[in-house]
């Protein structure tokens, strides 16, 4: 539209000609609403192309996701098929040397269920795949009491009924024994890592085992009565401490020992706002290695394990080395040594 300029001057009968021309200078409101309606499309155009921009990327992101996804499956897979080639290649385990047979509490994936009450996104994610883990945890051993046979892997329902679950071949030993079902349908071999001869992990999903009534191993003594602690010497650490063990609860697998220890302090010592003057491990022993792992501690209110117990937890460790000035080197001594 053509713009003009307007002077406005001289005798007021000329004014209306200023108003006419301020008039033919302005929008008329039928142009004033088009234009509003073409400013309102060309936004709505935009938006809908950003949207259609952002949905792009969030299907390449998706697609991309899922290559990666499937390479990753692709990949654990075929090193799945190497691991099993591997174990099945190798010599059977002899029964007389397969510290797996007998019977074991199945308790499933104990990390199953507990998502903190924080929320914390990457701990509700391990919570879930704790109860994915759990299922198949269930597929493999079934939940309550198992035998691991010489040929076969039971289940021990009420009443001592029986059911098979799948026959089974062996292989490795000592401190790590692999399952190879000849029937299962859910999995092709099951690798199993023992934490002392009374407890073990199926390595992956992590479920755990611990031995039956029937066999039961390094029982924990209940009082200081029951236990018989032979002073193994004292370490200076932040102040004296006594160092004990019961050699009565040691208990062998293979290369494997697990024993209860105490350590007893002159004076009181706090953790975490808790006060305690002695304290009891229960450690797993790699005798070809000379390492250990924790398997249980206990916080006690009174010298010798006496009192009442403060702080309790059950959660194995990983391996750690013993170095040969480390004082914990006699409790290895006194786990590892030949009966």
């Amino acid at each position: 539209m053509q713009t003009r300029s307007w002077r406005c001057f001289g005798a007021a009968s000329l004014s209306w000609l200023c108003a006419v021309g301020a008039w033919a200078q302005a929008d008329t409101p039928y142009q004033r609403s088009q234009k509003q309606q073409e400013l309102y499309d060309l936004q709505q155009q935009n938006a809908r192309q950003q949207q259609q921009i952002q949905q792009q990327q969030r299907d390449q992101d998706w697609q991309q996701a899922v290559q990666q996804s499937q390479a990753q499956q692709n990949a654990a897979a075929a090193q799945g098929r190497q691991v099993l080639q591997a174990w099945q290649s190798r010599p059977a385990l002899a029964a007389d040397r397969n510290p797996l047979l007998g019977r074991w509490n199945s308790m499933g994936n104990q990390a199953q269920g507990k998502a903190p009450a924080g929320g914390d996104i990457a701990a509700l994610a391990n919570a879930l795949i704790g109860g994915l883990t759990g299922g198949l945890c269930d597929s493999m051993l079934g939940r309550g009491l198992v035998e691991f046979r010489p040929t076969s892997v039971v289940a021990i329902g009420p009443g001592g009924r029986e059911q098979l679950l799948y026959h089974a071949e062996y292989r490795g030993g000592d401190s790590r024994v692999v399952v190879l079902p000849r029937d299962a349908a859910s999995f092709t071999h099951m690798i199993i890592d023992f934490n002392g001869p009374d407890r073990a992990m199926v390595v992956g999903p992590g479920c755990v085992l611990s031995r039956g009534s029937a066999n039961s191993g390094a029982a924990e003594p209940r009082t200081s009565a029951a236990a018989k602690w032979d002073r193994l010497g004292t370490w200076d650490s932040n102040g004296p401490v006594d160092m004990y063990a019961d050699r009565g609860t040691i208990r062998k697998a293979g290369n494997v020992a697990q024993m209860w220890d105490l350590m007893d302090f002159k004076s009181p010592r706090t953790l975490a706002g808790v006060r305690f003057l002695s304290v009891r491990n229960q450690y797993a022993y790699d005798c070809a290695n000379v390492r250990r792992r924790m398997i249980a501690t206990r916080g006690f209110s009174d010298h010798m394990g006496r009192g009442n117990v403060v702080a309790s937890e059950d959660n194995v460790l990983a391996w750690e080395s013993i170095p040969g000035d480390s004082p914990f080197m006699t409790h290895w001594k006194a786990a590892c040594a030949k009966s």
